[in-house]
């Protein structure tokens, strides 16, 4: 995200949206009671007919609503560049990237501050695809996200890629490797397959393209295979996906440990944070949206606050202990 300006003691974010990890970042920033004003499209009555205008629009926002294209922000207008738009009439203002806004906030939290100001770094994008005999997944991998792109299958026969039908699925699986390989600019390219699988696809048109391959057994768990692996651990490190997966992994061995330090379920939770200070947090955004007061105490006791992103296996995980796990100091 480009911050233009950042008052946190006015609770007031100027910014321009970059890429779909800032609105997943906007997803937790952005609250019923806060005031935004963007551009957004708006039917405009000119005479006997209407007409689609860009408008700036302020809204008293209501509700947010995170698609994979867009972050949907649903409110009353409050103000309008355009005279004929009524105001306190409901509309939905979409953030995509490249679009700007003025947020404004009653509170901007130490925790929101900060991951705004994170946001200005520019996030790894890694593209992965497992694979197996007939069968491959192609998933795409930022700091918040992870997508599952699309699979592509192949009926085959016999050994290895050594008869026609496997032929067919090697060159299907070479082009679309390509094609993807071609689309952005990766910071790393993952294929994984069996090792002998491997070494077939290196001989291809994939000779001369900056690959790194690894070994996987089966393309349904070569994810978290690839994950498992210290070496791709090392590649990964630096993206919150791969955080998020060691942390719960860590923090669930010590509440198997018996370490008392690490607090679960909500009634406990309350207890714990009027009579100690939390280290850290580990929080899905649904905890979030139903407990502000518990993250205003957090935030205010100087908490290190972990969001765990909606679309990874780790917050399922998380959600097996209520969405929130406290590291007490």
């Amino acid at each position: 995200m480009r911050i233009v300006k950042l008052d946190q003691t006015r609770g007031i974010v100027k910014a321009i949206v970059r890429s779909y990890d800032d609105l997943v970042i906007l997803s937790y920033i952005i609250e019923k009671g806060d005031k935004i004003l963007a551009y957004s499209r708006r039917k405009i009555k000119m005479g006997e007919s209407q007409e689609i205008k860009l408008v700036k629009i302020g809204l008293d926002v209501e509700d947010t609503a995170l698609t994979e294209m867009a972050l949907g922000i649903s409110g009353r207008i409050i103000s309008s560049s355009e005279e004929s738009v009524p105001l306190h009439k409901y509309h939905t203002i979409y953030l995509r990237p490249k679009n700007g806004f003025v947020l404004r906030k009653e509170r901007l939290m130490a925790f929101q501050a900060h991951l705004l100001l994170k946001s200005q770094e520019r996030s790894p994008k890694i593209f992965i695809c497992v694979y197996e005999e007939g069968y491959a997944i192609f998933y795409k991998i930022t700091n918040y996200s992870l997508k599952r792109l699309y699979e592509l299958k192949e009926n085959v026969s016999g050994k290895r890629f050594k008869n026609e039908t496997r032929s067919k699925f090697l060159e299907r699986l070479v082009n679309d490797i390509i094609v993807q390989y071609n689309k952005s600019a990766w910071s790393l390219v993952i294929v994984a397959g069996k090792a002998m699988e491997n070494e077939e696809l290196k001989k291809t048109a994939l000779k001369n393209l900056k690959i790194n391959y690894e070994t996987v057994s089966y393309a349904d768990t070569g994810l978290k295979e690839l994950v498992e692996k210290d070496k791709i651990s090392s590649l990964l490190k630096n993206t919150k996906i791969a955080t998020q997966r060691t942390l719960i992994r860590d923090y669930i061995k010590a509440i198997s440990d018996g370490n008392q330090s690490y607090v679960y379920g909500l009634q406990k939770i309350k207890e714990k944070i009027a009579d100690f200070r939390p280290e850290e947090a580990l929080l899905s955004k649904e905890f979030v949206l139903s407990n502000k007061q518990i993250v205003e105490v957090l935030d205010s006791a100087g908490t290190n606050i972990i969001f765990f992103d909606e679309k990874d296996e780790s917050l399922d995980l998380l959600n097996g202990f209520g969405g929130a796990i406290l590291k007490l100091s």
